[in-house]
């Protein structure tokens, strides 16, 4: 009886922690601005600064989009 506690105690606390990866966005099912905001994020974060200013400051799709795409693709986040 304790073998079974314990090894659903295992699968349980396994099934918790694999639920909290992953950033829970799903890109293809964001708005255009988003996914710019992304692509842009993303080349930032592999050394090539690219940010749309006025959508950056106005934009709150993209704005967010750029931050998910520069932590997505941060090359020092992929090597943890």
């Amino acid at each position: 009886m304790k073998k079974i506690i314990t090894l659903s105690l295992i699968v349980i606390s396994s099934t918790l922690f694999t639920a909290c990866t992953g950033s829970g966005i799903d890109i293809g099912k964001q708005t255009p601005s988003f996914q710019n905001g992304v692509k842009d994020g993303c080349a930032t974060a592999n050394g090539e600064y690219t940010k749309n200013s006025h959508a950056f400051n106005n934009d709150e799709e993209y704005h967010n989009g750029w931050f998910h795409g520069r932590k997505k693709c941060n090359p020092a986040d992929s090597k943890r």
